[in-house]
């Protein structure tokens, strides 16, 4: 089993009959098990209880190491028993939580699971008022859906992207894209993906993304979402982000926009971005004109951006140059992957340089604020918040896209690194396909060493919330 697993099952992700009517007995199930310093929240919506029982699944779905996950559950005398079981790649699984009402709305759970060291599992069964982040999918149901391939690039690092040579390391990436059944000249926002990688998009730990899609399409606005990593041949980097550059996500969203700008239906200067974390970072970067200006020409760029959570600590120019973009950080005051302050620092120096820039920092949110299961540790989580201790305001870079000269002394001094050197190594790989991007895995190993760590905080069930701000931001900024 992986060691840090977030499941949340909501039934209305696959029967979109039921989303229209109010549902006065649904229930969620949060439960949060333990073994050592690893924790695993689940969570699961129970859409309407019937005759005392009810059942969830199988859905045919794969979450981390689980497919044909079920849940059936029995409230009696008071109690609730609860049994989800799985497949994995090593067997059947099962999981009995067993509960007991201490009021007519809520029941306490408990719950172990029998390993050489057990997990150890508790939590809740309380009733809602309906699945609170789910409005009817009407405009969703009827939305046309086209996955597009096109030819992105791996530059390993941004020098590479704004000299020109990463056009030396093509790489073939996907994307879906959901349109309104009917309509031209459309709106569009590019979704960006994080770490969690595509399965994110379709996971049952992100119930806000339906609801995200189903009010842009009812606003005549559509989605495209990017699969950075399946062409690369990753499924995530949560654990470990050498896998794929951080900055060849951020060249994908300016590579859609040259793709979208093709299609029939859709008005490219009408386009949006968002993301959080690595998603963040690319929606970040997607209105850096140094960026921008390469890549698509001083006369395009994106109308509007929302980065999320986004790494402003390893991602940053000293001298940002927004375009006219519309831009709003949602940032978690609580987050301690991808901290705040450095992203609050950034859209100041971005707003000095004439940017349109707003922040919103929401107190108590963690990373990955709007998955559904409560805040939890990812003991697995790669960050490196210890480089703090180097570099107090952060890595920039400077105008050509590599470290700052006046770090110089820094990598030095704390890295044994000579960036001159560097910087040779990078721009001669640049000329060869995929040699930047191992040349970045072997600079991440270095940095890792010294200042990386493992473990923060992620989840909150702040799903609503976010779909609250985002959809008003794009409907009035893509106008």
């Amino acid at each position: 089993m992986k060691k840090i697993i977030i499941l949340i099952i909501l039934s209305l992700l696959w029967n979109n009959n039921l989303t229209a009517e109010q549902y006065p007995n649904s229930w969620k199930i949060d439960l949060l098990c333990k073994q050592g310093k690893w924790e695993w929240a689940e969570a699961a919506y129970v859409v309407n209880v019937e005759n005392n029982k009810f059942q969830l699944g199988p859905f045919d779905i794969k979450h981390w190491d689980k497919e044909n996950i079920k849940f059936e559950g029995t409230i009696k005398d008071n109690k609730v028993f609860i049994t989800q079981s799985w497949k994995s790649k090593w067997g059947p699984q099962r999981l009995k939580i067993r509960g007991e009402f201490i009021n007519g709305n809520e029941a306490t759970l408990k719950a172990r699971m029998p390993f050489d060291k057990p997990w150890r599992c508790k939590g809740r069964f309380f009733k809602v008022d309906r699945p609170q982040h789910f409005t009817p999918l009407k405009y969703l149901s009827e939305a046309t859906e086209e996955i597009i391939k096109f030819t992105s690039y791996n530059p390993g690092i941004p020098l590479p992207i704004i000299n020109g040579s990463y056009v030396n390391s093509p790489v073939e990436i996907s994307g879906k894209l959901i349109l309104p059944k009917e309509g031209k000249n459309l709106p569009v926002v590019v979704v960006a993906h994080g770490s969690g990688g595509p399965s994110s998009f379709t996971s049952p730990t992100q119930s806000w993304r339906n609801d995200f899609r189903n009010q842009l399409l009812k606003n005549n606005i559509g989605i495209f979402e990017i699969d950075s990593f399946t062409g690369r041949g990753a499924k995530s980097t949560g654990s470990d982000q050498g896998k794929v550059s951080v900055n060849a996500g951020e060249l994908d969203a300016l590579v859609a926009y040259k793709i979208l700008d093709q299609h029939p239906r859709v008005d490219a200067k009408k386009l949006g971005i968002t993301g959080l974390s690595r998603g963040g970072s690319a929606s970040n970067m997607a209105v850096e004109k140094k960026y921008s200006d390469v890549i698509l020409g001083k006369e395009n760029y994106y109308k509007a951006s929302l980065p999320m959570a986004p790494d402003c600590f390893n991602v940053a120019f000293d001298k940002p140059t927004p375009t006219p973009a519309k831009i709003l950080f949602l940032l978690g005051g609580a987050d301690d992957y991808t901290l705040a302050k450095f992203c609050v620092a950034y859209a100041e120096k971005m707003k000095k340089a004439g940017g349109d820039v707003e922040v919103i920092v929401k107190e108590g949110w963690h990373h990955d604020f709007y998955t559904d299961a409560p805040a939890n540790n990812c003991a697995n989580c790669v960050h490196f918040n210890k480089c703090e201790i180097y570099v107090p305001e952060g890595w920039v870079m400077n105008d050509d896209g590599f470290i700052h000269e006046k770090q110089t002394d820094i990598f030095k001094e704390a890295f044994n690194m000579d960036l001159k050197k560097w910087r040779e190594k990078f721009e001669k790989a640049s000329t060869k396909p995929g040699a930047a991007n191992k040349l970045y895995r072997q600079l991440y190993v270095k940095m890792y060493k010294k200042c990386g760590e493992r473990g923060t905080t992620i989840g909150g069930d702040h799903g609503k919330e976010t779909v609250e701000i985002a959809v008003p931001f794009f409907v009035n900024a893509l106008k």
